[in-house]
């Protein structure tokens, strides 16, 4: 009872990050894999129990939402293609292979949130912009903590966008791509769900306070707490799976 506690706590912290910027799930993977579930079972594991975190975000704004995925329609479609390929990958991926590439994909999940974007206009920024929300969908369907600041880190590179719904259109584009990655993982036979049900419910409420709070807390305090906590964990995951 306990363990499920400490999962729900965790996911409502990542709920309240990832609706407010995103990364977060960098904090709950290292915790389920704490836990003693193997990392494809911990990867798979919390892409399902997170995923509530970005829709929920988007109830302070839901009279915009359809208004945000017709502009971003092309995108989302883009990233959910890319990210079946992803899930396909992981569920077919040796687990000892698995092992020796996740204290890689955590350590660059977390070096993400570093990414500085200069706005600018390109010419070629719809190309360049296709193949990096194609790069982020697959990485959410083949690992996923980070997948939201990768998707930020593309999309404000067009200056002609609001820099106000760059939180909302990540929410919208992480929150479709990962229900059809989540549909592969649950006939994966991988699924631990009460951890799945802990973190649902904590990421839940989470996400909720998190779209509501986006713009009155401090980035620097969860960017933070993020990084500290990417950083130990992937000095886990090396020293546990390489050295």
């Amino acid at each position: 009872m306990l363990e499920l506690l400490f999962i729900a706590s965790a996911g409502l912290v990542v709920g309240v990050i990832n609706g407010m910027a995103g990364g977060a799930s960098v904090i709950s993977f290292p915790v389920l894999l704490a836990t003693g579930l193997s990392p494809v079972s911990a990867a798979i594991t919390n892409a399902l129990g997170v995923t509530p975190a970005n829709f929920f975000a988007l109830i302070s704004i839901r009279h915009r939402v359809k208004e945000i995925a017709r502009q971003y329609a092309q995108l989302i479609w883009i990233s959910i293609t890319a990210s079946i390929l992803g899930a396909v990958a992981l569920i077919n991926m040796p687990p000892a292979v698995f092992e020796k590439i996740v204290p890689f994909l955590l350590l660059f999940a977390t070096l993400s949130l570093l990414i500085k974007v200069k706005p600018r206009v390109d010419p070629q920024l719809q190309l360049k912009e296709n193949i990096g929300i194609a790069a982020s969908g697959f990485y959410c369907g083949y690992f996923g903590p980070g997948q939201g600041v990768m998707v930020i880190a593309v999309l404000a590179r067009d200056a002609r966008r609001e820099t106000a719904d760059l939180n909302s259109a990540k929410n919208l584009i992480v929150g479709c791509t990962s229900i059809v990655s989540n549909v592969i993982y649950i006939f994966s036979g991988l699924v631990h769900w009460p951890f799945v049900l802990a973190l649902l419910a904590g990421s839940t409420v989470g996400g909720t306070l998190g779209g509501h709070w986006a713009s009155r807390m401090s980035p620097l305090f969860y960017k933070g707490l993020v990084l500290l906590t990417g950083f130990v964990a992937s000095a886990w995951l090396f020293e546990k799976y390489l050295f």
